[in-house]
């Protein structure tokens, strides 16, 4: 069924990027008439599951931030990716089907209450109502969980089924234990990143999407996937530079560094000067040490979609700039894992599957460089 949704997107129009750029800047008003016209709802509680109102204000927000994106790059793709990735979301956990319908249509009210132009209304409103023809649909495939957009690609082995049970069991020192008696060289370290760590996040994630753990849940895996990589570090920080310079980060707003961590480490192991800047740096900050330091390429993780457009503006300030457009550009994340194309939307040199690949894009180049 989803490859008939997409198809049907090819009925739709482009927006015009003076429609997009409207829309970006009425999304604060259009958000406030949104929640207003859902808050005076008269079955407001029910459709939203008795959640708090905090949790369909969150929907909201992300609604009109993937929305932007997609307008932004002209992909209805992503759109619809993301939509069912919501859908999936919110219905896990316990918004009613209705609610979406309820929600697409004050989306559109609030467009003919706050848009003067009504061309730049009218592409608008054309998307909302071809989600709202697409709405049955929809939620058929996200019941049907089928589409698992960022779904991990490798199968699960014991060394990770075991490893994903001690995260949701909160056990630190057992994943330390694990971790310590697997890996013994570099190579091993390789491997439990790709093997293991990797498609372990992913499945907490997906546990998450489906509402088996908590948000607490999900950030104490994380933080134990950190203090392991941490304890892990030491042992192969002791290497000889023989390649150029990468900074590598997760993007603006972007608090998961997993993957960018292990893209880090990969490159450091096999010779580049890495400067690893973390979770959620600033657009400014990336900028300012890419013009300050000159690297030879520069790595950008971005797991969820609606931290896209935020990375995608980077990238074209990185273009832009006479004193940075050299700077290779490598992007990754899950974000990208179903629609690998994205990266050339964004302007980005490459996109990276995993920090193995992000390796071999960064050697490939640097071997390259004098020919």
């Amino acid at each position: 069924m989803i490859k008939n949704i997409l198809a049907s997107n090819y009925d739709l129009t482009n927006i015009s990027s003076a429609a997009a750029e409207a829309y970006m800047r009425s999304t604060d008003q259009l958000l406030t008439q949104v929640a207003n016209q859902l808050l005076a709802h008269p079955q407001s509680k029910a459709l939203i599951g008795g959640n708090p109102q905090e949790v369909m204000k969150d929907l909201h927000q992300k609604h009109a931030i993937s929305m932007a994106t997609a307008l932004k790059i002209n992909s209805y793709e992503l759109l619809e990716k993301t939509v069912l990735w919501m859908y999936r979301t919110y219905l896990a956990r316990g918004f009613r089907s209705d609610y979406f319908s309820t929600e697409l249509l004050a989306w559109q009210q609030a467009i003919k209450q706050s848009f003067d132009n009504p061309d730049h209304a009218n592409e608008l409103l054309a998307i909302y109502q071809w989600l709202l023809d697409h709405h049955q649909e929809m939620i058929e495939q996200s019941l049907a969980g089928a589409d698992l957009p960022f779904a991990a690609q490798r199968e699960a082995n014991k060394l990770q089924q075991v490893f994903i049970s001690l995260l949701l069991q909160g056990d630190t020192q057992g994943a330390l234990k694990l971790a310590d008696d697997f890996i013994k060289t570099a190579q091993d370290l390789k491997h439990f990143y790709l093997e293991v760590v990797w498609p372990s996040m992913v499945e907490v994630g997906k546990l998450w999407e489906a509402d088996k753990v908590s948000v607490a849940e999900e950030h104490l895996a994380t933080a134990i996937v950190g203090r392991v990589m941490a304890a892990l570090y030491p042992r192969f920080a002791h290497y000889t530079v023989t390649r150029g310079k990468a900074i590598v980060s997760a993007g603006p707003n972007e608090f998961h560094e997993i993957g960018a961590r292990m893209c880090a480490d990969f490159l450091e192991l096999d010779g580049w000067d890495v400067t690893y800047l973390g979770a959620n740096t600033p657009a400014d900050e990336i900028l300012a040490i890419l013009e300050r330091t000159q690297p030879f390429l520069v790595a950008l993780s971005i797991a969820t979609v609606f931290n896209l457009e935020k990375a995608g503006d980077v990238i074209r300030s990185i273009k832009a700039n006479p004193a940075t457009s050299a700077i290779k550009v490598i992007v990754g994340g899950h974000s990208f894992s179903e629609m690998p194309q994205l990266w050339q939307m964004l302007h980005a040199d490459a996109y990276a599957a995993d920090a193995e690949t992000a390796l071999r894009i960064a050697n490939d180049w640097w071997n390259a460089r004098a020919r």
